[in-house]
């Protein structure tokens, strides 16, 4: 296991982009992926975002990462397969060969739906129906979709059960976001149990934690209760980092534990360098520990 952080939570006003990740303490980064197969956060000497749409593009992108001693740990798409648009579909598709050109194991698709009047069948349908096809065209590959329990209907994992069910393919897996099953309303212990269970179809993490009062953190909540008053740094609130660390070990996870501090908002800017640099040292602590 190794510690890396979604390239969105890196601080634009610390530096260039590729020295602010090292000082934070990692050499892997989650990188975001617009439909136009650019990169949006990350970008050449010049500030402008690499594309990764053609080959060439792709092993000059691929010669910076290395040159500056950072990998991908995964490439990110804001997707929407619900909408029925063929472009959704269109993009995954081709990041996924960009992933497997830049050596990105894996790719973080997106379940969330745009449109809250769909039914959640249409929803799991449409989703089941594009993830096949994606497979089905990018196999040799060797890379992974991980489908992120993400929103009000991925968090159940009725609907993560189904999606699996109704793939049935191995490179389909999760990018298990640990803080995303608390923020749905679960109880603390059923977020280590739903840990637990989720671990051995981990392809991806995103690590991240809420700090509920004692007396919240133990029942059943209301989806997203309070989110912004309470979310914290991974190494802050009220799930266990090193048990967490440990389940996925447990459970045959040796990917990256990707840092998604949503609560950085909370801290002036000049102070968040040195608070990620913290957590990755707490996550990187809880690694050698588990």
């Amino acid at each position: 296991m190794d510690v890396a952080i979604r390239d969105m939570m890196v601080p634009g006003d610390a530096g260039s982009f590729f020295d602010t990740v090292r000082a934070i303490g990692v050499s892997s980064i989650e990188i975001e992926v617009d439909a136009g197969l650019r990169t949006p956060r990350v970008v050449d000497h010049r500030g402008r975002p690499y594309s990764i749409g053609s080959t060439d593009d792709r092993l000059e992108f691929k010669r910076r990462l290395a040159d500056e001693g950072v990998r991908p740990a995964a490439l990110l798409v804001n997707n929407d397969f619900s909408s029925g648009d063929e472009a959704q579909v269109q993009w995954v598709f081709r990041t996924v060969f960009a992933a497997a050109e830049v050596g990105a194991p894996a790719v973080r698709i997106d379940p969330l739906h745009r449109d809250k009047s769909m039914a959640r069948e249409a929803v799991r349908r449409r989703f089941v129906d594009a993830v096949r096809y994606v497979l089905r065209e990018t196999a040799g590959s060797g890379v992974h979709l991980a489908m992120e329990n993400h929103g009000p209907l991925a968090n159940d994992p009725l609907f993560i059960d189904t999606v699996f069910a109704g793939v049935d393919h191995p490179r389909l897996g999760l990018t298990l976001d640990t803080g995303n099953f608390y923020w749905f309303g679960f109880p603390l212990e059923e977020v280590y149990r739903l840990i637990e269970k989720y671990a051995p179809r981990t392809d991806h993490t995103h690590l991240k934690n809420i700090n509920y009062p004692p007396e919240v953190a133990q029942r059943r909540r209301e989806v997203g209760y309070e989110y912004k008053q309470y979310c914290c740094g991974v190494d802050e609130g009220n799930l266990d980092l090193l048990k967490i660390v440990g389940i996925l070990k447990n459970g045959g996870y040796a990917g990256d534990l990707c840092v998604e501090d949503e609560s950085l908002f909370k801290h002036p800017a000049e102070d968040r360098l040195s608070v990620l640099r913290r957590e990755v040292e707490a996550v990187r602590k809880a690694t050698g520990a588990a």
